[in-house]
């Protein structure tokens, strides 16, 4: 039974501490935004294709990339937490693209206590999802994708494993308007098995991920403003708004700011060659976050070759 009591308290925890929406619900992590773009305007980008993160917001974007995307996140968040993510993009021409990803959240550094309130083991748990990606152009102006996701948590010696879909759309009217939509983590659940951790009290739990529509514009206004925005609902009843603005100096610094809900972000960027053929950009974004969880930082590096 204290292995019981341990085991729900940290998953209750590492729930709640990743928590930016449907709160204490399975795979949260997953919905907490991913790329320093699109963080900065407001966790935007169901309608953003031009990127190498375009597999997450919305898989229907990466036919339209010009060059192969080599793609990583970090995150400096409070709390013991940790988020990264590396992914490659690949547009296979004339039509279609293909992505390749991992992407990692956890809690580190937990400490455990008995049913007396002393302290016990220090404790950790970790999420991962490999995600592979293919989409198509069917159209000039329409595309569609999916995301294939293997889901895994290791939590207290038990690892919970399952699997779940993305299904994504864009639609481009014009050459500087885009309109998204993404149906995300269609099926996704952890199956855990205690019956080896607990014997005979041990059993099967299906832990479900909750079900999120995703609609969104981007309006490209000449070559240096964007203006993007999202509307998230979920089964579980909530709703959100995320929207944003970027504006480009000649192609090499960006200047961005967003409501991510409630949460204020803002952010920069700076587009360099590194070397002969291959373009590079770092991006930078914070997000001012709730009372008492502190500021996040993330920082993006895309190579383009």
């Amino acid at each position: 039974m204290k292995k019981l009591s341990i085991l729900i308290s940290i998953l209750t925890l590492s729930a709640a501490l990743f928590a930016e929406t449907n709160a204490g619900l399975a795979g949260s992590y997953l919905r907490m935004g991913l790329g320093a773009q699109a963080i900065a305007m407001g966790n935007s980008g169901v309608a953003l294709s031009a990127n190498g993160f375009a597999a997450y917001y919305n898989p229907a974007g990466i036919p339209y990339l010009d060059k192969k995307h080599l793609s990583m996140t970090y995150y400096f968040l409070s709390m013991d937490r940790q988020l990264h993510y590396v992914g490659l993009a690949i547009p296979l021409k004339p039509t279609a693209g293909l992505a390749v990803s991992w992407m990692h959240g956890g809690v580190t550094d937990i400490q455990g206590r008995d049913f007396l309130g002393n302290p016990d083991e220090m404790y950790e748990t970790g999420e991962d999802a490999f995600i592979l990606t293919f989409a198509n152009a069917f159209f000039p102006k329409f595309s569609a994708g999916i995301n294939f996701k293997i889901l895994k948590n290791t939590l207290c010696d038990i690892t919970a494993t399952g699997l779940g879909f993305d299904l994504g759309f864009l639609y481009k009217p014009t050459e500087h308007v885009t309109f998204g939509l993404e149906f995300k983590d269609i099926g996704a659940s952890y199956t855990w098995n205690t019956q080896e951790l607990f014997e005979e009290e041990g059993g099967n739990y299906t832990e479900t991920f909750p079900q999120i529509v995703k609609c969104g514009f981007a309006i490209q206004q000449g070559n240096d403003y964007l203006v993007i925005g999202d509307l998230e609902y979920s089964d579980k009843g909530e709703i959100q708004t995320h929207f944003g603005g970027e504006y480009n100096y000649k192609k090499l610094c960006f200047f961005r700011m967003g409501m991510n809900d409630l949460t204020p972000c803002f952010g920069m960027g700076f587009a360099y060659g590194f070397i002969a053929n291959l373009d590079t950009r770092l991006d930078y974004a914070v997000a001012l976050g709730m009372v008492g969880e502190g500021t996040t930082h993330v920082f993006s590096w895309e190579f383009k070759f």
